[in-house]
């Protein structure tokens, strides 16, 4: 016979053992998001924070076309990664830009930025995986979660930023492939804020990875109108911001920052690029070519 104490005992227990089964459970889902779209990673593996300061309230949220490392304290993505090739860049030609701005409904309601956190701020809704990356239209639409996006300085989204947006498609033409992680950094003393909830950041990033030459670069810029930007390393980035953002790569890459280009078609710093000959030279071959013709009739 079994004592009442007794199953007191073991009731405790199973309910004790149900609570930790389930924390395990929701633990292992929220740290298993990224096998969902593990290939927006370079070789499977997302970035590691080494400030891990900056993992407090963080959320993995697998996008269609991309992956998103969300803040709850910034109220922002800290980064999102892609894989882009030709085919994928190809598709994304073929579809209009339908702005959707939505919250993110899978976040908790506390974490979220709205779409009034930005009315009126002075700062643009600047898109971490650019809408021009994608190749479906649920992929655009995810775009366009404010998950993926954080204001940014007018003139360095309109400008300094859709450059280097098209200069990365451009490295993408030119190799077949390209891994990329965007990112925000804040790095300023006192962190400005839009209607008290959501950060403005001090820098935005864009680390690019070209499998095809092993050669890796980072465009960082600060999130003002001076339309200044620079090209660091990997490592340079990490220590700058506390995140490895492309943890698999050999200690030589990570250490030299590729010549990325600043304007799509600048070919000057690519080794395989193609140079057009410009046009009046071509027409001058053509009259040349039409004159040897009449002396050879």
């Amino acid at each position: 016979m079994i004592s009442f104490g007794r199953l007191k005992y073991d009731l405790k227990n199973s309910i004790i053992m149900a609570a930790m089964t389930a924390v395990i459970s929701l633990t292992s889902a929220h740290a298993d998001d990224f096998t969902q779209c593990s290939q927006s990673f370079y070789g499977g593996v997302y970035p590691e924070f080494i400030n891990t300061k900056l993992s407090n309230q963080t959320q993995a949220l697998c996008m269609d076309g991309f992956a998103v490392m969300y803040s709850g304290v910034s109220r922002t993505p800290l980064w999102s990664a892609e894989y882009l090739n030709r085919d994928r860049l190809q598709q994304a030609k073929q579809i209009d830009r339908e702005d959707s701005f939505h919250e993110e409904s899978r976040l908790p309601q506390s974490m979220r930025a709205s779409l009034s956190d930005y009315s009126g701020s002075g700062y643009d809704r600047g898109h971490l995986a650019p809408n021009a990356d994608m190749a479906t239209r649920s992929q655009q639409y995810d775009s366009f979660s404010l998950a993926n996006i954080a204001p940014q300085s007018p003139r360095n989204n309109r400008y300094i930023w859709r450059n280097i947006e098209s200069a990365t498609r451009y490295l993408t033409q030119q190799y077949g492939e390209v891994y990329t992680v965007t990112g925000v950094a804040f790095t300023d003393k006192k962190t400005k804020q839009l209607a008290d909830r959501v950060l403005v950041p001090s820098h935005f990033f864009k680390a690019v990875y070209i499998p095809a030459i092993n050669q890796a670069g980072v465009y960082y810029a600060p999130n003002d109108e001076s339309e200044r930007i620079e090209v660091i390393s990997i490592d340079e980035l990490a220590t700058e911001i506390g995140v490895d953002v492309l943890p698999v790569l050999d200690a030589k890459t990570k250490t030299q920052a590729f010549a990325l280009p600043l304007k799509a078609g600048e070919s000057s710093d690519l080794p395989d690029a193609t140079i057009e000959e410009p046009a009046w030279m071509l027409f001058v071959f053509a009259i040349f070519e039409w004159l040897l013709a009449q002396l050879r009739a």
